[in-house]
């Protein structure tokens, strides 16, 4: 299951009273990305939560696909966005704070950590696929990044 799919927005049954519509649990669902990508939607919320989603829909679904908040566009950006906070140093509990704190979603440190380790072992096989077919220059940036997820510079 990909990281995307164990992301949640916080207090979403609150939202959906205050949206006077369903807001789904999960910030990549469908009928979610469609109240957000119209953000006349969230206009009736608190301004702080406001605030956080405007970040995520400015963060994430600003892309100028057709298909548009539907094109994968979000989810790779926002995958991006974990690894870019491990690359940082963060910790899996670090980086659920900093979702929470900065787009008001949640998810379970076990799930980031788990999606750290998937990312960790695809970088690999990227790597020995490069390195057998001589891209020394795409083993090597994967190499990097392996080595900056799992924190051995």
């Amino acid at each position: 299951m990909a990281i995307t799919d164990r992301v949640y927005v916080k207090n979403a049954r609150r939202l959906s009273s205050q949206m006077n519509r369903n807001m789904p649990r999960n910030i990549f669902h469908g009928a979610a990305l469609d109240i957000l990508y119209n953000t006349d939607e969230i206009e009736n919320l608190d301004s702080a939560t406001r605030d956080q989603l405007m970040e995520f829909v400015t963060d994430f679904l600003d892309c100028g696909c057709d298909d548009a908040p539907y094109c994968g566009c979000a989810e790779r950006k926002f995958i991006r966005h974990v690894i870019d906070l491990r690359r940082q140093g963060m910790s899996p509990s670090r980086i659920v704070e900093s979702l929470e704190a900065d787009y008001g979603l949640y998810a379970y440190e076990g799930d980031v950590l788990d999606f750290l380790d998937t990312t960790v072992r695809s970088l690999e096989a990227v790597e020995e696929v490069a390195d057998t077919l001589a891209e020394y220059e795409t083993r090597d940036e994967a190499r990097r990044v392996r080595d900056d997820v799992v924190g051995s510079r």
